[in-house]
């Protein structure tokens, strides 16, 4: 087990923090949304919030083999890397849940599900998945922070934070 650790370790600490990212991305998204009802700048505040913990986490506690360029240098890499992702986002939340919601929440049966009962009645939760809109907003949040955690893996291990050895 501890061979496993030492051989995986940089990826092991890459799928924590990418794990606590998408937790700060959503709770960021989701507080956005209920404050303001507009998914576009919930999308643009919670990756703004997510990229910084990402490269503070990314910077001191997974790429410790990492070249040492100047910081600078590698956080403008990082957003830019990031911005792919962003831009993403913005566009999967557009189509999925602006301009096609409707025709989404249909095809995942999301109208027919009963949110006064069960899980969906913790307030926390509903404020997730707490109606059709809210569960299809998750969804589609949940594919792009799946995409984002494999992309951006790929991203900072070949042109962010790469090894002296690289």
């Amino acid at each position: 087990m501890k061979n496993f650790f030492n051989k995986n370790y940089e990826i092991i600490l890459y799928l924590i923090f990418g794990i606590l990212t998408t937790v700060v991305y959503f709770i960021a998204r989701f507080l956005t949304l209920n404050l303001s009802k507009n998914a576009l700048l919930a999308v643009a505040v919670a990756q703004i919030l997510a990229i910084l913990f990402a490269f503070i986490t990314n910077k001191i506690w997974v790429f410790k083999k990492a070249e040492k360029a100047p910081l600078l240098i590698q956080f403008l890499k990082f957003v830019a890397a990031r911005l792919f992702v962003f831009l993403l986002d913005f566009f999967i939340t557009w189509l999925c849940i602006e301009k096609y919601g409707r025709f989404f929440i249909n095809f995942f049966a999301l109208n027919h599900l009963n949110y006064q009962s069960g899980i969906t009645t913790f307030p926390i939760i509903s404020g997730f998945i707490g109606s059709p809109t809210l569960a299809n907003t998750f969804i589609w949040s949940m594919f792009v922070q799946i995409a984002a955690i494999i992309l951006n893996y790929v991203f900072s291990k070949l042109f962010i934070f790469k090894n002296k050895k690289q």
